[in-house]
């Protein structure tokens, strides 16, 4: 059996303004759009470290529930982690779980506690390196940006570490 972790983010192609290292006596200048496009990404990460991603159109249950069934076609036997998302907990989801229940099972995090999903880190991670102060010109770019740094697996996070802190 497989243990993945699930969550679901957002990324906007403006910039997401952070702190930032600037010379002394002068104001770091970042740049942004104002743009309000966007994509949203779901992402799992396995207790193996390998993070799948899948875009969607939007975070909803038959959306969550494509990404969750492709992960349980490559995986057969899968325990999946999942936030307490509306569109985790849903009838969709809930009835397709049970279908399957001989090679799926799942649990869900508590109310709250995003510092015990892996995913989050994910995020974190890809926010510093690929969004950190740095504006995308179109949804395309930012698309490509993301993919490239997910693609080269820059995540070395332990499950275990996350779920028996």
């Amino acid at each position: 059996m497989v243990i993945i972790c699930l969550d679901e983010v957002h990324f906007t192609i403006d910039a997401d303004r952070r702190k930032c290292w600037a010379r002394k006596g002068t104001t770091p200048l970042v740049h942004t759009n104002g743009s309000k496009e966007a994509i949203n990404v779901g992402g799992a990460l396995t207790w193996h470290g390998k993070f799948h991603y899948q875009e969607m159109d939007r975070q909803v249950k038959e959306e969550v529930l494509k990404f969750i069934k492709r992960l349980h076609k490559r995986y057969k036997k899968v325990l999946f982690i999942l936030d307490r998302a509306t569109w985790h907990k849903n009838n969709l989801v809930m009835e397709y779980f049970e279908e399957n229940k001989e090679t799926i099972d799942y649990m869900f995090l508590p109310t709250g506690a995003p510092d015990l999903d892996p995913v989050e880190d994910c995020w974190r991670q890809t926010r510093e390196k690929k969004t950190a102060n740095t504006a995308h010109n179109t949804v395309k770019e930012l698309r490509t940006s993301l993919k490239s740094f997910w693609n080269k697996q820059p995540f070395n996070l332990t499950l275990s570490n996350y779920l028996c802190p």
